[in-house]
Formats: structure tokens, sequence, C-alpha cells
């Protein structure tokens, strides 16, 4: 390290402590190795408690997701056996990807040489401003993983897509952390706190998909893992291909000489081939001797149609025939002179390529009425994916087994927390499915108990109701009966003017409640005022900031949201309130005993399926003088301002 250092100290070796035995020399060497060995017994039980890069005190981190601006205040670390200080930093970090935040470590050695105040501070000594022992430094810097700096590189934060990805907040106690961890993995597994849901944003331009997470907290293998904003996700659209040879069709063209084929597996990928049987007329020039083979200018020909020469038509195996790609004329028949013209019209295979091409279909042109296209393709498989949240908060989309038929989503890896399912088909937006397992609150248990409480009464009440139909069925012989026991047998479609109160049929009572107490006050006709308990004190002010030294308020934003309201219209009949009326008065009153509980059955969220897009309005105000609106984004997007003003 340093000329005249030398530090024996070695672990290994079991050394527990020295011995000094007197009348022997002291060396420079056993103080080194003193230091180390308290050092190390230190480190050895801090690092049983904190991990390298825990936030011990401050350290806060702030980012600007839009610009990658990143502010990081002062605070305190744990780091190689010690808490150490840092001081805050600004950064520029990139708005995409994983980024990963921390300190980097410089150990340097100072002697009196880059600091004079290490030389000997006492007077009158034979070692007045002489040297003495070195010191070892240990400086910190706040910077990324990907800097190119000296030291060694620790990581304290991680950054997805310009979103902080919190942990459990400081002071981190590794040891207890762990032992927690391990106790709740163990008795509840990996499960969503709040938040945490996936919806699907749009398609870009380049294919891409763009997926939207929503801010949350999860326990994730035992760690506590909280997303502070939600987290823009864009993934490729990388199906899986699978190709298709030789697909038969038969042309049949429409009355502008083209056909629509819709392919029997979709969506389409990219057409390969498409091979259809084309006809043409083509003028050919015969041979300078009898009986030769003229060569037809295309080499799949599949039949010759008709071969003329002005007013004359040569008749196909009298005079001529096909002989691969020639016309044979070595038959005994007539043929025409030597070096004359004739037209020949044939048929044969040729490629071509689509007039136009969507997700199903394509259209074509030129094949012969009722000829065999085959068609050469590559379509893309449906597929089920996962997205999955792991104890750093990183968030993996794993690809599912594709399949024509019976797509498969993928196993989850140990140690991640699945999020949802994303069904894709290809045709369409792909599907989100929240199934990510959820913490039931303790409410949410006592309501299900109470639930399945009720449900064993409602078994026994209609146990008894079936027993009284059997014993008085409601319909004999084609004759209805109703037993008047509710209102559940009375026709929900004609207004109702009867009640039912006990089993009997009686008119209805309307009645109106006037509280007394709401209408009129009632007190003596004299009285005054005593106070009972008085307040005489005041208090006091005084300005917080005499000077008014603040920064101006910033400009507000105001989102105006279009709000749809639903009318649920329900019929109201009269027997509940006619039959507490019938039972409350009368002759003989008496009481009937009356409670009143609202419970939650269940509840369910699902995405309105024709809930109309809404618009959503901005309004900008409180701008300072002489300032101008440069740009306006609404989630990375672009907006225009319909309307502004001074």
């Amino acid at each position: 390290m340093i000329e005249g250092y030398f530090n024996r100290y070695d672990p290994n070796k079991g050394y527990d402590k020295h011995l000094f035995r007197a009348g022997k020399g002291l060396q420079s060497a056993e103080l080194n190795e003193i230091q180390d060995q308290a050092l190390g017994r230190i480190q050895g039980i801090a690092d049983a408690v904190f991990n390298d890069g825990d936030v011990i005190d401050g350290a806060d981190c702030i980012i600007n997701a839009e610009t990658g601006e990143t502010t990081l205040a002062k605070g305190k670390l744990y780091l190689r056996g010690a808490v150490r200080h840092i001081a805050a930093a600004q950064l520029q970090i990139p708005t995409t990807g994983t980024v990963q935040i921390g300190v980097w470590l410089l150990e340097k050695v100072v002697t009196e040489l880059e600091d004079p105040s290490l030389l000997d501070p006492a007077p009158g000594t034979r070692n007045y401003q002489e040297p003495g022992a070195a010191r070892l430094q240990t400086l910190l810097e706040w910077g990324l993983e990907t800097d190119d700096k000296p030291g060694d590189f620790y990581p304290v934060y991680t950054v997805i897509n310009g979103v902080l990805i919190q942990h459990a907040p400081p002071p981190q106690l590794d040891a207890v952390t762990t032992a927690l961890a391990r106790y709740d993995r163990e008795s509840n597994g990996s499960f969503i706190v709040q938040g945490l849901s996936t919806v699907f944003v749009e398609s870009l331009n380049d294919g891409s998909q763009v997926f939207s997470l929503s801010e949350g907290k999860a326990h994730v293998n035992g760690f506590e893992v909280q997303l502070e904003a939600s987290i823009r996700l864009i993934y490729a659209q990388d199906a899986d291909l699978q190709e298709i040879v030789s697909e038969p069709h038969r042309f049949n063209a429409d009355a502008n000489g083209t056909m629509v084929i819709a392919l029997n597996h979709t969506p389409i990928a990219q057409i390969a081939n498409i091979d259809i049987t084309a006809e043409k007329t083509v003028t050919m020039t015969h041979g300078s001797y009898s009986g030769a083979k003229d060569t037809l200018p295309d080499a799949t020909v599949l039949e010759i149609i008709k071969i003329t020469q002005g007013s004359t038509t040569y008749q196909q195996g009298t005079d001529f025939k096909l002989t691969a790609d020639t016309v044979d004329w070595s038959l005994s028949g007539s043929e025409p002179a030597g070096g004359s013209t004739y037209e020949v019209t044939y048929q044969y295979r040729t490629t071509i390529q689509p007039l136009e091409q969507s997700a199903t279909e394509v259209i074509i042109e030129g094949a012969v009425e009722d000829s065999l296209v085959l068609i050469d393709y590559t379509y893309k498989l449906p597929r089920i994916d996962r997205l999955t949240l792991d104890a750093d908060g990183v968030v993996r989309r794993i690809k599912g087994l594709s399949s024509r038929y019976t797509p498969q989503p993928p196993a989850i890896p140990a140690g991640q927390m699945p999020l949802c399912q994303i069904v894709h088909d290809w045709l369409r937006d792909p599907q989100v499915i929240n199934d990510g397992i959820k913490v039931i609150p303790m409410h949410a248990l006592e309501n299900m108990q109470q639930m399945i409480a009720d449900l064993y009464d409602l078994m026994a009440i209609e146990r008894l109701k079936n027993d009284a139909t059997a014993q008085s069925p409601a319909a004999q012989r084609g004759v209805f009966v109703d037993p008047f026991f509710d209102d559940d047998m009375r026709d929900q479609g004609v207004e109702q003017t009867a009640a039912i109160v006990g089993g009997e049929l009686v008119l209805p009572i309307e009645v109106e409640v006037v509280d007394l107490l709401e209408t009129a006050k009632v007190s003596l006709p004299h009285y005054e005022l005593e106070p009972i308990i008085e307040q005489t004190a005041k208090t006091g002010e005084m300005k917080i900031n005499p000077y008014a030294a603040f920064d101006p308020m910033p400009a507000r934003c105001e989102l105006i949201l279009d709000v749809d309201h639903f009318v649920e219209t329900r019929t109201q009949w009269l027997s509940p309130m006619t039959r507490t009326m019938v039972q409350g008065w009368g002759f003989q009153t008496r009481v009937v005993g009356s409670s009143t509980r609202t419970e939650v059955l269940n509840r369910t969220t699902q995405t309105q399926q024709f809930l109309r897009p809404k618009t959503v309005r901005f309004k900008l105000q409180g701008f300072g003088a002489g300032e101008r609106l440069d740009s306006l984004e609404f989630d990375g997007i672009q907006i225009t301002p319909q309307e502004v003003s001074a």
C-alpha cells in the first residue's frame, strides 16, 4: 500500500487477541493487526444486520419521470461495515429501461505530503513536526452503474422507465427483514396489497404494444415492493408463427375479375407465395424445317388451348402435341410454313403477389376461372403471456406456449409474483386479465363468514318452504295458487295495488312519517341562558414568513372529466310498509322485534362493455407575466391546446 506499512492480519489463522510481553518491542505491524481485527469483528456483526447500500437515514431519491432529472439528498448509508455520510447530488438518468442508482466508493491513502496537518503536533518532543501514521480515506459519490468511475459501485435504488421502485423504508435491518420475509413467504406467499393493475393502452406505429401498470404495493417472496407511480411498459408484437404450404382454393372471379380469398388460418403474418393457373396468347415463329419443336415463353405449361394461323386452326393430337414446354410439330398432320408466325393460347402455372392483403383475406386476379390456387403463408399463433414482479421491483413478461387451438399460460418462476395474463389472438387488442392474488382484509373475511352463516339460514328456510309447498302445492290441475308467503309469485310486470301481510292479501297502507322535532321547536315559555363553560382566552398571531421569501406558485393544471350518470329503476310494493303498520297498531299492541343490518354480499369489478370513450379536457392557469407554453404532454403523448389566452 505505502512504504513502511506492514500488516499481517489473517482471519484464517484464528488469532483472537494480542498478548504483549514485557521487555519486547512494540511492532507497528501489531498495531495495524489490532485495528483490522477490531474492524473485522464489527463488520461481521453489522453485515448480519445490514447489506451494503442500505439506507440508514436521509438519502431520499426524487425523479422527474419526464426529463430524467434526479435529485439525491444527503444521508447515511451502510457500506463495508460502517455507516458512512454522503453528500447531496444531481444526476441525469435515462427515462426508459432499468437503471441502477448507487454510490461509487474509492479508497485513497493520505500522508503528510497531501495533508500537512498529519505531522506530529506535540511541541517540545523529538518527533515534533515529523511524519507519523498515514490515513486511509474513503470517498463516496452518487452515480449510475454505467458510469466509468474508479472504485467499487454499490446499488441503492432501482428505477424502471423513470419510476422509482421503493423497497422497505429505512433503516433496513437485513437480518430482521429476512426473518420477517421468511415468515411472510411461508405463511402467505406472494400477494398484492393494493393497486398494481395492468391495462392495455395502445399499439404504436412500429407494431409495439403499450401497457400501463398502476402504482401500488405488494409482498413478493416476503419482501415489500412499492411503486410510487404507474409504469409504462412497451413490448414488441413478437408472435410465434406457423407455416402453411399449398393451401388450396378455387378461383371464382367477381365482375371485376378479382377474388377475395379468406384464408383458413389467421391472422396472416406474411404471404410467401401464391401459385395460380394463368392463361395467355403469344405469337410464335415456326422453325425452319418440318417437324420442328417451338419453345414456349413459360417453362410451367400445363395445356395448350388452341393454335391458329389466320383462319386455320390446328388440331392437338393430329397436327401438334405438347412436349415439355414446346409445341411439337412432329406429327403427321399439317403445320405452319417454316419461318411463319402463328398464335398459341396456353395455360401455365405462375406465382403472383396479392393486390390487397388484410389480417384474414387476400385479393388476387389473373387466374383461370375455376382453377386451383395454392397459397403459401405464415400466420400468428394465439398465445397467453404473463407479467410478473420480483422482489427487486423488476416487471418481467413471460411468454406462454403458443398453440393453434389451446394456448397455455406459462408457469410462474420461483421468487416471482404473477400480476396478470395477456391474451393475444393478434386480430384485435390484447385482453388483459388481472389475476394477481390480492390480500383479503379482515372485514372482508368477517363478511364472508357472515355470508356463510346466512347461506345456511337460507338453506334451512328453503327446506321449510319446500316442505310447505309439498304439503300444499301451488299448482294443482292447472290452477295457480299463491300461498301469500311473500311477493315473489306476483306479476312483476303489472302494478300491484294490494299488500301481503301474515299470509293474507289486504289493502295497502301508505303513510307519511312526520318528525315533530323537525317541524316545531318545543321549549319552556320563560328561560334564561346561563354559561356553563367559558373560554375567555384568545390566540395571538404572527407572520411565519414576514419577508414573503418564497418561490412563485407554479401554474395549476385542472383535469375536467366527463361523467356518465346511470339511473336504475326498481318497483317498490307496499307490502313491507303495510305489514309494519298492521303489526304496530291495533287494539292489542304487540312489539315485533326488528333490526337493520347492512351487508356486502358480493363485490365485483369489470370493464363496462358499451361504455363510451371519455374526453379528458385540460385547463392550465396561473402563468406569470411573460411566461409562454412551449409543450404539453399527458402520459408521454404530445397535446396541442385548442384555446390559448393571455
